[in-house]
Parts: structure tokens; sequence; C-alpha cells
């Protein structure tokens, strides 16, 4: 009986198990942001997933800490801390802030999200316009019906922003997007032949947008039409490795090849989307002369953090060329330590090199995976470039501006 009464109370004393799948929301200023926390136990370990509707991103650790646990994101170097209250959790996702940590409210309770499609009013190609304090910019969203509900993604000039998941209700619908890294919500509702709704980013921004269907006609622009480039003398770069060593354009390993400057952050999901687009594109052409140099753009400013970050992201995608200690990952910052280039805007940005060391094209962001045709589109017209590169043949390349 005392055996019994003391196993009992060790049980009671357990904290919960985190196993299954959890229904999440990320509580912003302007709206829930809900995604879903798969948990599993394998051998000795936990393992946890973060979904969005189809699509999953593995974490990096589970830990129990009491009743509480600890679900590590290290890609981002974040987190989510939640403590137990029965089937439920409750607590914060916090991540490296360039002004300090960034903190949201988070809550879950076990169970899945309803799967919600999309009506045919809904769903195709809408071209949008938000307006901020700062003038009007354009998006393009895209809205489909997949496995798990009404699903797609934005892209804006240069790049989009990753899967999307979401539900519907009537002729309102909210789309959502947490890869641990960039938190989005997409809300907005049809009138007529009108989206109208408000794009939320973070935990406080909120930005007005309207959108028509799609007639076809452009209504963004071209990702080589972004950012122009000095092409009247070599691209000169200066920047420690993760050794401490500087390595510039001057490099032996450079001399008479075709280069790639990849301008990158770790903290970015987008950089994580093209990473691995650029290794299959290292070792496809490096025989022929390719080279691939990778500048990091990171968070803190602090070395041992971020050559910490970057070893991780280089160890993630099995990155063989090198990857340098640039900055960090402020827009104007950044440019400032690369005036060859004018108007840098965007994370990551693609500098082609001839074998000249001149740049020859700059295309600003990139089209992931969630893009499906434009991200395959994008992976020919790069090698197009350089096959030209490598050919040395002359041809058309991305619009670039002379100073």
């Amino acid at each position: 009986m005392r055996l019994g009464l003391a196993a009992a109370a060790l049980m009671l004393l357990a904290p919960p198990s985190p196993v299954g799948s959890w229904r999440a929301v990320l509580d912003l200023a302007g709206g829930t942001l809900p995604f879903t926390l798969e948990i599993g136990r394998g051998a000795g370990h936990w393992t946890a997933r973060l979904c969005n509707g189809r699509e999953c991103h593995p974490l990096s650790s589970v830990r129990l800490r009491g009743d509480s646990v600890v679900l590590e994101i290290a890609d981002y170097a974040a987190s989510i801390t939640a403590a137990f209250h029965g089937d439920s959790l409750s607590g914060s996702y916090r991540n490296v802030g360039n002004r300090g940590p960034r903190v949201i409210p988070f809550r879950a309770s076990r169970g899945r999200w309803p799967v919600t499609r999309a009506p045919a009013t809904l769903v195709g190609r809408w071209d949008a316009t938000f307006f901020s304090d700062f003038g009007s910019s354009p998006r393009v969203f895209e809205l489909r019906n997949g496995t798990r509900g009404l699903e797609g993604t934005l892209i804006s000039n240069t790049g989009d922003y990753g899967h999307f998941a979401g539900t519907v209700r009537g002729d309102s619908f909210a789309l959502a997007h947490f890869d641990g890294s960039f938190v989005y919500l997409l809300t907005g509702a049809l009138h007529g032949d009108t989206l109208r709704g408000v794009f939320h980013a973070g935990l406080h921004s909120e930005t007005p947008w309207i959108a028509l269907r799609s007639t076809g006609a452009a209504h963004l622009r071209g990702p080589t039409e972004i950012t122009g480039a000095d092409t009247t003398a070599p691209f000169r770069f200066a920047f420690p490795d993760l050794d401490g060593h500087v390595v510039t354009e001057r490099d032996p390993r450079f001399a008479g090849k075709v280069v790639l400057v990849d301008v990158f952050g770790t903290w970015c999901p987008t950089c994580h989307d093209s990473a691995p687009a650029l290794v299959r594109l290292y070792r496809k052409y490096h025989a022929r002369g390719l080279e691939i140099v990778g500048l990091a753009y990171e968070v803190t400013g602090d070395t041992a953090v971020d050559a910490r970050q970057v070893r991780r992201f280089r160890d993630k995608f099995g990155i063989p060329f090198p990857l340098l200690l640039a900055g960090v990952n402020d827009v104007d910052a950044a440019g400032a330590t690369l005036p060859q280039l004018h108007g840098f805007t965007a994370f990551p940005t693609t500098v082609f090199l001839g074998r000249d060391g001149r740049v020859r094209r700059v295309h600003a962001g990139f089209y992931g995976p969630a893009t499906g045709a434009q991200h395959a589109a994008l992976i020919r017209e790069f090698e197009a470039e350089i096959e030209r590169l490598l050919s040395g043949k002359p041809g058309e390349s991305g619009a670039l501006s002379r100073p």
C-alpha cells in the first residue's frame, strides 16, 4: 500500500508529458497567429516540429524544466518557454532582436486545428498594395486550397515571405506564417471584387492593404531592377572568416573565376531557402570555375555569438564555400560596407561577378519553394547566367546602374 501511495505521489509531482499535437497561438497586438506544435518522444530524447499547415520545421531541442517545457529554435537563436496548466500551455516566444530580445505571448492547447477550404472567389493571384507612413508598396498574394485547407504565400519586389496556412470563415480569411524567426499574419475579407485587410508583422506592426485580382500585367519590379552597382572596377570586399582571417576579393581562390557573392543572414528564413540552391550550384559548376562567398550580416554584432550562428548555418546546409562575418543586419549599415552597390535593400542579395571581378548582375531577394514555378524559373535564370559568365560570352545581364 505504501509503495502504491508513493508511486501515485511521484506521478502527481512529475510534469505532464508534452507528447502530442498542440494548437498553438502567438498573441499579437492586432490578432492571434495560429500554428501547430507536434511533440514526440524518440530514443531517449524529445522531438518537436513547428508547423504551418502542411509545412513543418524541426526544432533543435525540447527540455522539461519543472512544470514547464522549453522548445529551442537554435537556427534563429530563439525559444518558446511555457508552463503546463492541465492540458494547456502558456508562456512566451523569445528571440534575439536588433534592439534587444523580442518577446511575444504564447499559448497552446492539445488538439489539431480544423481544416477549412477557401471558396473559388478567394483563391488565385491578387495584386495588393500595402499602405504605410512611408508610402505605398506592391505585393502579390497567391491563395490556393491545399491538403490542409487554405494556403499560399506573399511576394514582394525582392522575394517571398514563405509558406502561409490559414482559415476561412465566410468571406473572411486569416493566413499565418511562423517559422521561429518571421512572425506574419495576413487577415482580410472580400468586399465585392476587392480584398481588404491588415498585414501583421511581429508583435505590434500592422499595415493596411487592398488587393484586386491579377490581370496578368506586371505589378512588381523585377529583382534585378532593385539594386544597382558600380561596374567600372572589380567588386571589393574584406571581412574576417569564421577563424578570424580576413578574406578579400584578391584571394587567389577567386582569381579568374566567376564568383557569386551571397549577402545573407542566418536570422533570415529566406536565406535558409536560398542556401541549398547555392550549394547545388556550387557543386554543379565549381569544377568549371565557379566560386561562391557568403557575407553574413548578423543580429548581435558580437563576433563570438554571430560566428556560432554562422557555423550552425554552414553545418546545417553542408556549405563548402567560405562564409565571412560582414556586419550587422541593418540595411543601411550593411549597404555602407558594400559601397559599390546602390540601393541595397534585401537579404539575401546575390551579386554575380565575371572572371574580371566586375559586377555583371545583382539579384535582390530570392523566390523560395513556396512560390512553386517562380522558384524553378529563378534557378534556371541563375544557371543560365552562370553558364554565360563561365563561357565568357557577351549577353544581357540584370539591370545595373553606374555611379
